[in-house]
């Protein structure tokens, strides 16, 4: 209560200061808007803001040879240059510290833990538009799950062309 009183009596010292932003990406087109509302939201929302920017890499497709005719090694090169491009785009963007985290694991505990790890204020991640109805009853989506289990804000980006439309 101490802290909440000297914090409205004091106006230079809000929320809106600094924040946490992790954006959770794939090599989907959807990566390149979560990216970009992400750095909208650091340029302006907040005077200091850090924008973590996180690849993982599934580590369950590690036993298998090729994954969609790609080796797994191509498919982890692929990663971590959708990686590199997303950050130098959300450098472009914003001035906030932009930091890349390619991480080999399975999404929804890698996202987690970095969340923690990071101290994230808030986590954008995409909606999984084309899961199919008995896939979601059964597990879930890593959207859905992450929602559960993350202890911060989560903004769910859709794609725009999968947005429902406003009448």
């Amino acid at each position: 209560m101490e802290n909440a009183k000297e914090q409205s009596a004091n106006p230079g010292t809000t929320d809106r200061e600094s924040a946490v932003i992790l954006a959770a990406v794939d090599t989907s087109p959807r990566g390149s808007r979560i990216v970009e509302i992400a750095a909208r939201l650091a340029r302006r929302n907040y005077e200091s803001a850090v924008l973590h920017i996180v690849h993982v890499f599934k580590s369950s497709w590690m036993g298998q040879h090729k994954v969609d005719g790609l080796s797994i090694d191509q498919m982890m090169d692929e990663g971590r240059r959708y990686l590199d491009y997303h950050v130098r785009v959300a450098r472009r963007q914003c001035s906030a510290e932009v930091i890349g985290h390619f991480v080999l694991g399975e999404p929804v505990d890698e996202i987690v833990r970095l969340a923690d790890g990071v101290h994230a204020d808030l986590v954008l991640i995409g909606a999984q538009d084309s899961i199919g109805a008995m896939e979601r009853l059964l597990v879930g989506t890593v959207t859905e799950n992450v929602v559960r289990r993350v202890h911060c804000t989560v903004m769910v980006v859709r794609s725009k062309e999968k947005a429902p439309r406003r009448e």
